[in-house]
């Protein structure tokens, strides 16, 4: 069995759950401590469970809250690649080094199977990674400017994908708030995935195994739910894909927790 769910998505801070009966890791910890205890009781998650969290990448929204959620949960772990630690600890501060574990290949957070990929964002580093349990697979990349083929390829099988659809690119153009610089940083191959490119994504993502997207990531000023909800799923049906029937679509929030999403009992050709 794994699960995955959305505890906080989008600029003002991350955090997933993905979790098997006996193993439970946070993908990012982006949110102040007060804040994510009150997405754990919503979760209905004991954090006092929690056994790893895994850094996509450096950025504020990503890692706010990762020193004082150490401080209060002492027994659990940092998993990042190797050569990312040195500049995640200047960004986080003091953290024991024994709390933190580097990688340079796929590795086991209990029985949970841990694959990475470097992503294309405007970091000093920015990954997404998989988790493999008895068959499921989930998924998870955020952050990222464009989904080349070796992207799909890590995340090939997947039943479940987190991926981010942050702006509707005719809202960010339109955007009067926004500098010229600003919009053009996001909507490079360094910068932000658009709703079209999540839906282009989707569409290849369903051919390679998914059943169910969760749309992550979302702009606050240039995007909304509703929006790359209709964009994803307009792309997919013109490629005859119907969403609710080959592929299910839903939509992570800033504030307030996701779906809990399970698969049980995967088998593998």
């Amino acid at each position: 069995m794994l699960k995955i769910q959305s505890l906080a998505s989008g600029s003002r801070g991350n955090c997933a759950y993905i979790g098997s009966e006996t193993t439970h890791i946070l993908v990012d910890v982006g949110l102040m401590l007060v804040t994510l205890m009150k997405r754990f009781e919503s979760a209905g998650i004991d954090p006092n469970l929690i056994n790893a969290v895994v850094i996509t990448h450096e950025h504020s929204d990503h890692i706010n809250g990762v020193y004082k959620f150490l401080k209060k949960f002492p027994n659990v772990k940092i998993y990042i690649p190797e050569y990312a630690k040195s500049c995640f600890m200047e960004k986080i501060g003091h953290i024991e080094n024994e709390r933190i574990i580097t990688f340079n290949s796929p590795f086991m957070i209990g029985d949970i199977t841990i694959d990475y990929f470097p992503v294309s964002h405007d970091s000093e580093f920015c990954f997404g990674y998989t988790f493999e349990n008895n068959g499921a697979k989930i998924s998870f990349a955020t952050d990222i400017g464009w989904v080349c083929d070796k992207v799909l390829s890590k995340m090939a099988g997947s039943q479940i994908v987190m991926l981010e659809s942050n702006h509707d690119t005719i809202k960010l153009s339109n955007n009067v708030k926004y500098p010229y610089w600003l919009k053009k940083r996001i909507a490079c191959d360094t910068g932000h995935l658009s709703n079209l490119a999540c839906g282009a994504a989707t569409y290849k993502l369903h051919q390679l195994g998914c059943e169910q997207v969760i749309l992550a990531h979302l702009s606050a000023e240039n995007n909304s739910p509703s929006l790359a909800y209709s964009v994803v799923r307009d792309f997919l049906a013109k490629k005859g894909v119907v969403e609710g029937v080959d592929i299910s679509i839903d939509v992570a929030t800033q504030n307030e927790v996701g779906r809990m999403f399970c698969i049980e009992n995967a088998t593998r050709q």
